[in-house]
């Protein structure tokens, strides 16, 4: 399974934020501690901010800042809103005029959604916290 760099970033820009409680930190900042490109994570942001995970203010005292607490965010959390719901890492195509030949036979669907639901499970249980925590050491 490969995620996209969009989420790649969204990590690396929250696991920051998480080790800079209580202070709105500069977009600039975090682009250049990561080696972002200021553009794409301006982008980045800009869904997590929508979205309701951090919480960005303009303006001289302006920046960005969690909008909870790094224990509440769970990094399967952060994945999901980033990549949208994975049901499947290989979605059934049709082959041909009737469809997939294995159509009815086939068990790789149900394997790569319990697969799926697995990786996921594991995401769940890590938090900004444990990550920002695991990143300082």
């Amino acid at each position: 399974m490969r995620l996209t760099l969009y989420t790649d970033y969204s990590l690396r820009a929250l696991i920051y934020l998480a080790q800079h409680p209580g202070r709105r930190v500069p977009l600039h900042e975090i682009a250049r501690s990561n080696r972002i490109s200021q553009n794409h994570l301006a982008k980045v942001m800009s869904r997590l901010s929508s979205s309701g995970v951090v919480r960005a203010r303009r303006g001289r005292a302006g920046g960005l800042e969690l909008a909870d607490t790094p224990q509440q965010v769970s990094i399967g959390r952060i994945v999901r809103l980033m990549e949208g719901e994975m049901d499947c890492i290989a979605p059934c195509a049709p082959t041909g005029a009737r469809g997939c030949v294995l159509a009815g036979k086939c068990r790789l669907r149900g394997l790569f959604a319990r697969s799926v639901a697995a990786f996921m499970a594991v995401l769940d249980r890590v938090s900004l916290s444990d990550m920002a925590a695991a990143t300082a050491r």
